[in-house]
């Protein structure tokens, strides 16, 4: 209840934040681009070029492209410049959900590290959706310098977010040499222990942190950002997948016993009131004689989840969050995602085959006529139980084919 009071003031103060006048003197008076050959430009904010013009591929079949939703398809290729910025007496602001906007000493918004959405995509260059604001609390002062780890959305409180769109943002503060410069890390939010929990483990103290949702605008004596670790886009590039597993897969104690090798998992999402696989019950007896337990990750801390995860020699799992704990899987890890019809989006598949998984899927059948994401992340699956047996039998990467006319009877707009 506490959750949803705090989302239905933010939604409030959001519109309020449109129509209302207060200290419009803070919202930015223009956008400008930071380029390593503009020497007046770097007086202002300097930039640190991470990988330049970046190439990242979608590299699935075309039969699990062409069934992936048609209301979220994603690209197959995209282009980033990854790129970290420094920008002494500078200023944050985000509404943590559709804003990020960092904004220089001569109250100019940095485009290269600012961030804006809207529908759940990120919008073109030259817009952010500070300018239609009209409200703004005077911001906090901290002393030193800050480094933004805001990204939006679902970073708030989706620890798949977290992995993929909030923590990798610390390699690219670290590739620009700037790390160690950083007093304060701004967060979307430590409501979560996860979050807390990660942060610990990369050797971030919780007094060095700061809260995003109780601090949404800021200033420092400087503040550090950085692109979006996926870009403008929703692929991930590999070396996401590279860090993660760096950062995180160490952390897991050596087993010697043969039995702590090779297990076998099926994520249930019994904890979740979204896209709860409705014959749960005789899933996990048909999987019972191949030697898998089912297991709520919600119970387990992130620690937990990697001490298991990287022991795995298979993972069966409806498509969501929880599946992000393969990232700490070993290359060739048998990994089995069960999508509603749907819903089949790409970032899970995107991450196994760039991880070298041994990755393969099954495409749920519902009569349910699914418009969009929203309508489509809460629809419940129903698992073809021998078809699922067979996958797990074959064991052989991307064995299973979408058939052509998997997604003929779905009407979307």
């Amino acid at each position: 209840m506490k959750l949803l009071y705090k989302k239905i003031i933010n939604r409030l103060k959001k519109i309020t934040g449109r129509f209302v006048s207060h200290n419009i003197r803070y919202r930015p008076q223009s956008i400008f681009r930071l380029h390593t050959d503009d020497a007046q430009a770097q007086r202002e904010a300097k930039l640190y070029p991470v990988y330049p013009a970046l190439r990242t591929t979608l590299d699935i079949p075309e039969a699990l492209y062409e069934a992936c939703s048609a209301y979220w398809k994603p690209q197959r290729e995209v282009t980033t410049d990854y790129e970290v910025v420094e920008a002494p007496n500078g200023r944050i602001y985000t509404d943590n959900d559709s804003t990020i906007a960092i904004i220089s000493k001569y109250n100019r918004l940095i485009e290269n590290v600012s961030l804006s959405m809207k529908e759940g995509k990120v919008t073109e260059n030259g817009y952010n959706n500070i300018f239609e604001q009209r409200y703004f609390s005077a911001p906090t002062r901290f002393e030193g310098t800050v480094f933004s780890l805001l990204t939006g959305g679902a970073g708030l409180n989706n620890i798949s977010h977290w992995f993929v769109d909030v923590l990798p943002r610390l390699h690219l503060l670290k590739e620009s040499g700037l790390y160690d410069k950083v007093d304060w890390f701004l967060v979307p939010s430590l409501r979560y222990d996860f979050q807390l929990e990660t942060l610990r483990l990369l050797g971030i103290p919780e007094k060095k942190l700061i809260a995003g949702d109780e601090h949404p605008h800021i200033m420092a004596d400087c503040i550090i950002a950085s692109t979006a670790p996926r870009g403008n886009h929703t692929l991930v590039p590999h070396w996401l997948c590279q860090y993660i597993q760096a950062a995180f897969v160490p952390l897991a104690a050596q087993e010697t016993e043969a039995d702590q090798q090779g297990v076998k998992l099926y994520i249930s999402r019994s904890d979740s009131k979204l896209r709860q696989v409705e014959n749960e019950a005789e899933l996990v007896e048909a999987l019972k004689p191949y030697g898998y337990r089912p297991v709520v990750l919600s119970q387990l801390s992130v620690l937990e989840r990697i001490k298991l995860f990287s022991r795995a020699s298979s993972v069966v799992s409806a498509t969501g969050a929880g599946l992000v704990s393969m990232m700490f899987c070993k290359p060739g890890t048998q990994v089995i995602e069960l999508f509603h019809e749907g819903f089949v989006i790409e970032p899970f598949y995107d991450i196994a085959t760039k991880m070298g998984m041994d990755y393969s899927y099954i495409i749920c059948k519902s009569n349910s006529l699914v418009k969009d994401a929203g309508q489509g992340q809460h629809e419940n699956l129903k698992v073809e139980l021998p078809e699922l047996v067979e996958l797990i039998r074959a064991g052989k990467k991307n064995k299973r084919q979408a058939q052509p006319n998997q997604q003929t009877n779905l009407k979307y707009s």
